[in-house]
């Protein structure tokens, strides 16, 4: 029995990469990157798995038993090879890349629903950074007036509030949503991330004991209200007199 493996190796003709495009057991053709299990994005590099590496060393070594019946496997492959040129192109999963407003939400509310993961570029304004992730989308949401996005990042390996109007490009992935649940969206992330969010705390002021000799120092160097000390003469007169008046009316 000869096995055929359906596969084929092309550039990419966006990028350029090297590609290994697939067919899937349901018949459709999709792109992955040389060596791996991981299906191609334009601009992504992905390392090459072991186990891929392994399974076309046993490829090779079934290859190399059929030749001893006389039939050569890749003489077979060579007679599928212009079929699937010429298939290709109808076949082949397109991956969809948006840059625009709308398409960006169209492509994050198609993950959600379809439960896939999406790569996104995103504009962070914390930090001004800008940097690409893989993410697994799982609600879009409002608040004061602004629309997130709670998704898990396969980058950082947790949830993350993604700011929508940030995200400058969105591409479809093939790849299932994380298994991973996610419960209601954490807004503590969103105030971390946002600086006009943070209250500053206000500081107490510690209470200074003053000794003796501080008071007293602060007393000697107190300032003089004369026009205060004026104004209070006539009352002291006044006493002074009403006083002497008793005093004189007592002992004469």
């Amino acid at each position: 029995m000869i096995t055929l493996i359906m596969s084929y190796t092309k550039p990419c003709n966006k990028c350029g990469q090297r590609i290994s495009i697939r067919q899937m057991p349901a018949g459709q053709w999709v792109a992955f990157d040389v060596s791996t299990e991981e299906t191609h994005v334009c601009g992504v590099q992905n390392e090459p798995s072991v186990a891929v590496k392994l399974k076309k060393n046993k490829r090779q070594k079934i290859d190399e038993e059929t030749e001893d019946f006389g039939i050569k496997v890749d003489d077979v492959n060579d007679d599928i090879e212009e079929e699937i040129e010429d298939d290709i192109e109808e076949n082949i999963e397109e991956i969809k890349t948006y840059d625009s407003v709308s398409g960006i939400h169209k492509c994050i509310d198609k993950a959600i629903r379809d439960k896939k993961r999406i790569f996104i570029e995103y504009n962070s304004e914390h930090n001004e950074e800008i940097t690409e992730r893989e993410i697994s989308p799982f609600k879009k949401f409002k608040e004061k007036g602004r629309t997130y996005l709670q998704a898990y990042c396969h980058k950082r390996k947790n949830e993350r509030i993604f700011l929508t109007k940030s995200i400058s490009l969105a591409s479809e992935v093939n790849k299932p949503r994380t298994k991973i649940k996610l419960g209601k969206p954490n807004l503590k992330i969103i105030n971390k991330s946002n600086e006009d969010i943070y209250e500053e705390k206000p500081l107490k002021k510690k209470e200074k004991k003053h000794t003796k000799e501080e008071i007293y120092e602060t007393s000697s160097k107190r300032k003089i209200n004369w026009i205060d000390e004026i104004r209070g003469l006539p009352d002291l007169l006044i006493t002074i007199g009403i006083i002497g008046f008793f005093v004189y009316i007592f002992f004469f």
